[in-house]
């Protein structure tokens, strides 16, 4: 690629505009409150969740002492403490605002014990509340077969939830836990459901699943944008989209992504290692840019792309440069294979791409027009 002091100011304004508002969208903060008396594992249940030892555990029933808000990488979560017991009561904790200053409410069963009255009337209030509600019987690996059946009947009988309405899990042995973060990301509200896929740390296929309809998602604007007169260098367009995508990427698997752990994504699997140097650099190994990019190859290009840096986040930040690399072939040839799968849903984006060139065509020439003025 020639160069060109525009289009390298140009995508250096558009790639931190992209890194600052994908940072914004993944600071969003989902609620997500862990309801339950006394030994039904709360707070086990919130550190299986983040994989961490946040909350803390005790035998005492009154160990949490107040209702814990944490702010656990950017999420409120809220433990419940000790309903029930002499510190608080039921009625206390519905008057503090909890049931309806939430996403989500995970009513959290102890399951080596009897459905009680208490635990009835918190069902009834979650259910009056606002907040969307997911009930789960904890303690399911001290459960033989036998008492399962019972709980099912006894669950049916005083909360009037059929199976497939509740959820036995056990947070110490991990047994269900990652149904569970399932079934909370999809009640969320569709703008903090990323942002909980990035914080939860028990199901790793949820990063997966969401980090590949990302990849797939860009690789098919990147595949449309081959097929749009474009009025501009190739790498100004297509640059922005990738970067966005491998900053998604990276927020998903929990990392605030910045432009040097990008660079250093791109320096490890053989591009450059400046910041200015980027766009050129993203030409070097994927072969066809900075020439008249067909579909195949950008589309190929951004899936190898995407799939590295899964990788490379998953496994934080620490694969071998030679494993990268040959990672990068191999998805770029199984992507090319792949091609006319997604051939007519790339056509089908045409007119996105179109107003995506013709968007990236007018930010580009403004900003020329202001370095003619200097």
């Amino acid at each position: 690629m020639k160069d060109d002091p525009v289009t390298e100011l140009f995508l250096t304004e558009v790639v931190e505009k992209i890194l600052m508002d994908i940072n914004k969208r993944f600071k969003l903060k989902p609620k997500v409150a862990i309801a339950g008396f006394s030994k039904a594992g709360k707070s086990s249940l919130f550190n299986a969740i983040f994989g961490q030892n946040i909350a803390k555990v005790s035998m005492r029933t009154d160990e949490t002492v107040d209702t814990q808000t944490k702010e656990i990488f950017g999420i409120d979560f809220s433990d419940t403490p000790g309903i029930g017991t002499d510190m608080f009561s039921l009625e206390k904790v519905i008057e503090a605002g909890i049931m309806n200053d939430q996403h989500v409410i995970i009513h959290c069963l102890n399951g080596t014990a009897g459905i009680s009255e208490d635990d009835q009337e918190l069902h009834r209030a979650i259910i009056a509340s606002s907040s969307k509600g997911i009930t789960a019987v904890n303690k399911v690996d001290l459960l033989e077969e036998r008492e399962k059946e019972e709980y099912t009947l006894s669950i049916k009988e005083k909360l009037s939830l059929t199976p497939e309405e509740f959820l036995f899990i056990s947070a110490k042995r991990n047994i269900n836990i990652t149904e569970l973060i399932a079934r909370i990301n999809v009640i969320l509200p569709a703008a903090m459901q990323d942002a909980f896929i990035s914080k939860q740390k028990a199901n790793i296929y949820l990063k997966r699943s969401k980090a590949d309809k990302v990849i797939y998602s860009n690789a098919v604007l990147t595949g449309a944008v081959a097929f749009v007169p474009v009025p501009v260098a190739d790498i100004a367009v297509i640059t922005p989209v990738q970067i966005a995508m491998v900053a998604t990427i990276g927020h998903l698997y929990g990392t605030e992504v910045s432009t040097k752990s990008i660079l250093e994504l791109l320096s490890t699997i053989g591009a450059g290692v400046s910041f200015r140097e980027m766009a050129r650099q993203l030409i070097k190994f994927i072969p066809g840019y900075g020439q008249a990019v067909s579909a195949a190859v950008a589309f190929a290009g951004t899936v190898a792309l995407g799939k590295v840096a899964m990788h490379w986040f998953e496994q934080n930040c620490s694969v071998p440069e030679s494993k990268l690399k040959d990672e990068f072939k191999i998805y770029s040839e199984k992507a090319r294979q792949e091609y006319n799968q997604y051939r007519e849903r790339i056509t089908k984006n045409k007119d996105r791409a179109d107003r995506f060139v013709k968007e990236i065509k007018e930010k580009k020439e403004n900003l020329g027009e202001l370095l003619k003025e200097e």
